[in-house]
Parts: structure tokens; sequence; C-alpha cells
């Protein structure tokens, strides 16, 4: 009973945990959202009216999603990239905030603006020690590009279970790797379920308890 218990727990926090984050971002952008409206307004010098005040949240949201197409327009002609230059000059004159700045600038580009990255094919390999075997997804031969590592590696990603967008690179011989006959998509689902959506089988069949 109190293993029974104790997983029914587990099975409780890791079904309501994700709605959990994102009801508390939802309330904390709705909660937030107008401060560009309200600064703006401070600079006009206008008041808020009464009649305003319930309707703030929305102004804010529609405020903010205006300010972020006006700075993508902006960026996006030679002019802005000209003031961007100028500004990032300026920011890495800074020793800390430089640093800061771009480490999530770097982020934030690595997320928005690279194209979407495509695996070649699921694989299986020894990781992370000899006689347990993780899967992972080919990146991409290495050839002679990280010398002096000799040609016949290949770069691939361990996904860590069962967030799949974090994982480890690691470069392993050609020959170490036991290719998978499974879609991407569903090694995908199986790290995402750790486990229990096999391809192919679908749900793997609970163990049971024998108390």
């Amino acid at each position: 009973m109190i293993r029974r218990a104790e997983r029914y727990f587990l099975t409780g926090i890791i079904v309501l945990l994700p709605i959990f984050v994102v009801l508390y971002l939802g309330v904390w952008i709705w909660n937030t959202s107008d401060v560009f409206f309200l600064a703006i307004l401070r600079i006009l010098g206008i008041g808020v009216p009464e009649w305003l005040t319930p309707l703030l949240p929305v102004l804010g949201l529609l405020t903010t999603a205006a300010l972020i197409l006006l700075a993508g327009m902006v960026a996006s002609h030679w002019v802005g990239r000209q003031l961007l230059a100028g500004l990032d000059h300026l920011v890495n004159l800074v020793p800390l905030v430089r640093d800061v700045y771009n480490a999530v600038k770097q982020i934030s580009t690595s997320f928005f603006t690279r194209p979407e990255v495509h695996f070649s094919r699921a694989a299986l390999v020894e990781y992370p020690r000899r006689g347990s075997y993780a899967l992972c997804f080919v990146v991409q031969r290495v050839e002679d590009r990280l010398k002096p590592l000799p040609p016949g590696h290949t770069v691939v990603v361990v996904p860590t279970s069962p967030v799949p967008a974090s994982g480890f690179v690691i470069v392993v011989p050609e020959e170490d790797l036991i290719p998978l006959d499974i879609k991407v998509e569903d090694a995908l689902r199986f790290i995402v379920s750790a486990g229990f959506l096999l391809p192919g089988n679908g749900a793997a069949a609970p163990v049971r308890d024998e108390a």
C-alpha cells in the first residue's frame, strides 16, 4: 500500500506540475502586463480613468505586443541595425553587464532565429558506462573537422527524460552506434514518456505491486 501511495503521489506531481507552471506563468504575465502601458501613460502625463482600470491587463498585453512588433520592424532595417550595433558596443564596455547581455542574447538568438534542428535518425549508444545503453539522435559525421580526432566519428545527442530539450552532446565512433528501425518522433515519445511508450507497441504494461 505504501509503495502504491508513493507511486500515485509521484504520478500526481507529474500530472499537475506542468499545469501549475503554465497557470502560474499565465497569472504572472496577466498581473504584470500593464507595466509598459502605465509607463507610457506616465511619460505622456496622462492619468488613468477609473473605468479603464479593469482593462489595464488587456491593454498592457496589446501594448507589449505592439512594442515587440515595432522593435522587430526597426531592427529589420538598416537604421535599426546600426542602432543595435551601437547599443551592443556600449553594453560591451561594461564588464559585468556585457557577460549577462551577451549570454541572454545568444540564448534568445539560438531559440528564435536558428532553423529547427532535424535529427537524421535514432540509435543506441553505450552510455554512461559499458553494458548500459542510452537512446540518442544522430546529428552529423565529424569527418576531419575535430582534429586531432581521426575520421570515423559521429556527433550524437543523448537527450534527458522526460524533457528532451536538454541533454549531452557526445562524439562516438560510428561503429559503436546501434541503429534503430524507428522514427525520430517515436523515439521522442519514448523519451518524453520516460520509457513507457515503447515504439510500435504503445504503452508498456504497468508493473503490478506484489503487496
